[in-house]
């Protein structure tokens, strides 16, 4: 699809560093002149997309308070958000992708400097960032409420060499985002216990998820003595899937985790950006070397998503065949970043927080589930 100018002026959330505020500002892409003659698409090994959802994660907010003042040398209008649905409207010549103009479709935008998802417009490598066209069983706003969360428990459950069928599992942080997904996949994959932490608030959706018992980490703000109980009655655990993060289990990790076992972990010994999560940062990175080295009796990793995996059409038809349930809280007006920030922030999201930046164009692209969007217009353009 062709489109009738060489360059698209959109607005999209900005900042200079983290000591500047987010706010709504113009941003442009140029396009380049289709070999056709007729009319503009996106530059060579790109797709642009108009942005109906843009989800938000914690990590997001995380990166904008660190990010320090001389990135606004290199950029001065650094995106926020990574998560992102919409609609493809170009791809540029010698792209190699999977989707096709006019699919709506979801992914992650990569760049830590470059634009973000809450944008109106976006262009997107998928060489560098994930990208997949939307399952039909899910409307618009579900499909960019999975892509960072779900990625990440795929690569937790995964990693070490996981196999989930008759095993025992604990999912530290079972409420969170990718906590639930976890839940969900070690259920999916077999296991024949599941143990998670969560408040009694969250306790009967998890269990509907897989759960086989529960810790309530309000009633044990220290996971040591329940997690040695629960060894005490049916054995240790093959596999710890750490959401949440603590060190609360190694003083006695040998006798909660079989030997050879799997501990892996987002967050590391101390979740947080302060002084303690440098510390606890540090003994996290110190633990998964020394676990390369075989220096440990179990396999531990403080890990990050790698967007370059191949996990995103994997994640899709997960979603798309019906095996996994997406969460979310609320939907936001595109106009209301700094409140969905602040819902984001307050730690009482039941599910991702959504920005909605652009109603989907066709009804086709709002099948699926509770909360769906009606379309409205045939024009992708507007």
């Amino acid at each position: 699809m062709s489109l009738p100018e060489p360059r698209i002026t959109y607005k999209a959330y900005a900042y200079k560093n983290g000591n500047s505020p987010i706010e709504i500002v113009t941003e442009t892409i140029d396009l380049v002149k289709n070999p056709s003659g007729q009319g503009y698409i996106a530059p060579p090994g790109q797709i642009l997309l108009k942005i109906n959802y843009a989800s938000l994660n914690p990590v997001d907010y995380k990166l904008y308070k660190i990010k320090p003042s001389f990135l606004s040398l290199i950029n001065s209008k650094q995106g926020f958000g990574r998560d992102f649905a919409g609609q493809v409207l170009s791809i540029g010549q010698g792209t190699n992708t999977t989707v096709k103009v006019g699919d709506y479709a979801e992914g992650i935008y990569t760049p830590m400097v470059g634009k973000g998802s809450v944008a109106e417009y976006l262009l997107v490598d998928p060489k560098k960032s994930p990208i997949t066209s939307k399952p039909a069983n899910i409307n618009v706003a579900e499909a960019s409420a999975f892509p960072l969360v779900l990625g990440t428990a795929l690569q937790m459950c995964s990693r070490g060499g996981i196999k989930f069928a008759n095993s025992k599992v604990l999912v530290i942080g079972a409420g969170t985002s990718v906590g639930r997904y976890a839940v969900q996949l070690a259920r999916n994959g077999g296991a024949k216990e599941v143990v998670t932490t969560n408040s009694a608030r969250t306790s009967e959706l998890i269990e509907s998820l897989g759960a086989t018992s529960q810790i309530d980490y309000r009633k044990n703000p220290n996971l040591l003595n329940p997690t040695l109980e629960s060894v005490k009655t049916s054995g240790p655990f093959d596999y710890i899937i750490d959401c949440w993060g603590g060190s609360d289990l190694f003083p006695q990790i040998n006798t909660i985790l079989t030997k050879g076992g799997v501990y892996n972990t987002i967050v590391g010994d101390a979740p947080g950006t302060g002084l303690a999560a440098l510390i606890g940062s540090v003994k996290s990175i110190t633990r998964t070397i020394r676990s390369k080295l075989g220096l440990l009796g179990y396999t531990y990793e403080l890990m990050l998503l790698d967007n370059t995996a191949g996990w995103i059409d994997e994640a899709r038809d997960l979603v798309g065949e019906g095996h996994l349930k997406i969460f979310i809280d609320k939907i936001y007006p595109f106009t209301e970043l700094n409140e969905a920030i602040e819902k984001l922030e307050s730690g009482t999201a039941q599910g991702k927080i959504v920005l909605e930046v652009a109603k989907p164009t066709t009804s086709t692209s709002t099948s699926s589930g509770a909360g769906s969007v009606d379309g409205s217009s045939n024009n992708p353009f507007q």
